[in-house]
């Protein structure tokens, strides 16, 4: 059975614990959820449910981190795994990043800090929901 995997990343370990919490009581066990402070132990995630075979079907991000910054990620996402769907969660974002999202074909949703668990469980479920 393939096991579909969403992955949080964000460097603030409370934001993770944050969506942790929100994922178990709306989700229970429909997904297998991964968590990583960095855009770089996330690619390493990756690779390793890449090769047990597990899909990714959506990839959650800070925009603002230190080392890799969420756009510079969502790039290498979009390389990586084409299908895989990538939500920005950010204090801010420029128009100029935005923009550039749209010149490079990367379809990323934006959700503002802090976030609606509403909004957000709504758009992971349209997500989930539109696997094929």
């Amino acid at each position: 059975m393939n096991e579909l995997a969403i992955i949080s990343v964000d460097d603030e370990k409370i934001i993770l614990d944050s969506l942790k919490s929100q994922f178990e009581i709306n989700f229970q066990n429909k997904f297998l959820f991964e968590f990583a402070e960095s855009a770089e132990e996330a690619l390493e995630l990756i690779d390793e449910l890449i090769e047990d075979g597990i899909k990714i079907i959506l990839v959650i991000s800070d925009y603002q981190m230190p080392g890799m910054k969420g756009d510079e990620f969502a790039l290498i996402l979009r390389r990586k795994l084409p299908s895989t769907k990538v939500i920005l969660l950010t204090g801010q974002i420029s128009q100029d990043v935005a923009i550039d999202f749209v010149n490079n074909n990367i379809f990323v949703n934006i959700v503002s800090k802090p976030w609606s668990e509403n909004e957000l469980v709504t758009l992971v479920k349209n997500i989930a929901n539109n696997v094929g």
